[in-house]
């Protein structure tokens, strides 16, 4: 409960921030940041809590970045934590509405809720912005392993 509250807190904070234009890819300067790094090994090691704090602490010096809005809303997702995982997947794409990676996973996450018609509105996005991308393969993907079962 007071990790929600935590959560909540940052979340109200950068909200009330306002949209931000575009910022563009930030990835590289992330990238040269061992905490991030790290971050992103615990992701792909399925280890979510630790990067969602890690990534929480590099937020407080980038607040307009949709990368790492992304990623903890990734990870509140694959912990279950969808409520949460909304609000960060709404502040990544408040931030850049055209951030690829952030329209993917969002479409998952509608998937796992069970909104399938927005799960196909992000694919018709990724469509618009960037054709037969990665992004737009994954969540095609995912849509249709959904509509299989």
């Amino acid at each position: 409960m007071r990790l929600f509250g935590l959560v909540g807190g940052a979340l109200t904070l950068l909200l009330s921030m306002g949209a931000a234009q575009a910022v563009g890819p930030d990835w590289t300067m992330l990238d040269e940041d061992p905490d991030y790094r790290q971050a992103r090994r615990w992701i792909e090691e399925k280890n979510y809590q630790p990067a969602i704090d890690k990534l929480m602490g590099l937020l407080v010096r980038q607040p307009n970045s949709p990368e790492l809005l992304n990623w903890i809303a990734f990870s509140q997702r694959k912990l279950k934590n969808y409520p949460v995982s909304k609000q960060f997947y709404d502040a990544a794409l408040l931030r850049d509405p055209t951030y690829l990676p952030a329209l993917e996973y969002q479409g998952e996450w509608f998937i796992e809720t069970g909104d399938m018609a927005s799960a196909k509105a992000n694919l018709e996005k990724l469509a618009k912005l960037c054709g037969r991308c990665h992004e737009w393969q994954d969540l095609d993907q995912a849509i249709r392993a959904a509509e299989a079962k």
